[in-house]
């Protein structure tokens, strides 16, 4: 009776054995299965993030690009049209002047220094309709830069950047140029007689300096264009910090997953080997 009451003990005993594996192999399951959503999770905000970097860098190569454009294209037009005016100024003393104002570097026939003046108003006229697509072209990718949820989220956030906001088209010389007195001329006696107020208020400086004015504004963007550069920097820098500390999380949420998996793997096994030994010892117990 005893033996008996002993045999079934151990019985008792295996089929709890049993059982306790096959519960823990179907916790590890199921924690198996809330892993993988946690991932899946987890694996679409890191795409999410990415993107965002990706965005972000693509913000900062688009600022240095443009700034780059104007730091390098509005430049050389301001320096060609202050060379224009300067040169017209001095034709036309050379054309028009008498002799003790002429230069001796110019001592060419009327004819080359007309055909010379011709060929600086072509050039001139050129240059300002290359400058005015040029603003077309800054004005472009200004609007694409502003649009950006990030640089529209600190400009909302920031004062300033009053060059950014605008339409950049406002910079063009357009018609502005067109009433320009090539052929003006102020003798060295007119000059020295004026006034700065006077000078400024000359009919040939009054249209150089409007179209003057509009090449430095648009320049002064540059000094925006810095600023944004270094918050978005300072955006891309957290925000990849933050990526790479996520994707170190993912990283552990996957070697929890394949944890679980091979626990879930060894409680299944378990409770097989179990339950063998189980069936093992009923063939004992019945053939005895």
């Amino acid at each position: 009776m005893r033996r008996s009451q002993e045999k079934s003990r151990k019985f008792i005993i295996i089929v709890a054995l049993a059982g306790i594996s096959t519960l823990l192999s179907f916790l590890f399951d199921q924690l198996v299965v809330q892993s993988e959503n946690k991932i899946r999770e987890i694996s679409s905000e890191l795409n999410q993030k990415r993107v965002n970097i990706l965005n972000l860098q693509s913000t900062i190569n688009n600022i240095n690009s443009i700034n780059f454009d104007i730091s390098k294209s509005i430049n050389n037009y301001k320096n060609n049209f202050d060379f224009f005016y300067l040169q017209n100024a001095t034709l036309n003393v050379q054309l028009f002047g008498n002799e003790d104002e002429k230069l001796d570097y110019y001592n060419v026939e009327d004819e080359k220094k007309l055909k010379f003046k011709e060929n600086l108003k072509k050039i001139i006229q050129q240059n300002l309709s290359l400058y005015d697509d040029k603003i077309d072209q800054i004005n472009f990718l200004n609007l694409q830069i502003v649009n950006n949820p990030v640089v529209s989220k600190i400009l909302s956030n920031n004062e300033g950047y009053e060059i950014m906001r605008e339409d950049l088209r406002k910079f063009k010389i357009n018609n502005d140029f067109d009433e320009f007195p090539y052929d003006y001329y102020l003798s060295d006696e007119d000059l020295l007689s004026m006034s700065e107020k006077e000078f400024q208020n000359q009919k040939d400086y009054l249209i150089y300096s409007k179209a003057r004015d509009k090449m430095s504004e648009i320049d002064d963007i540059e000094d925006e264009y810095y600023d944004l550069l270094r918050r978005v920097q300072i955006e891309y820098n957290n925000a990849f910090i933050f990526f790479s500390d996520y994707l170190e999380y993912f990283s552990d949420k996957k070697n929890n997953k394949n944890l679980y998996i091979l626990l879930s793997i060894f409680f299944q096994i378990l409770a097989l080997a179990i339950l063998m030994f189980l069936f093992r010892e009923m063939i004992k117990e019945k053939n005895g």
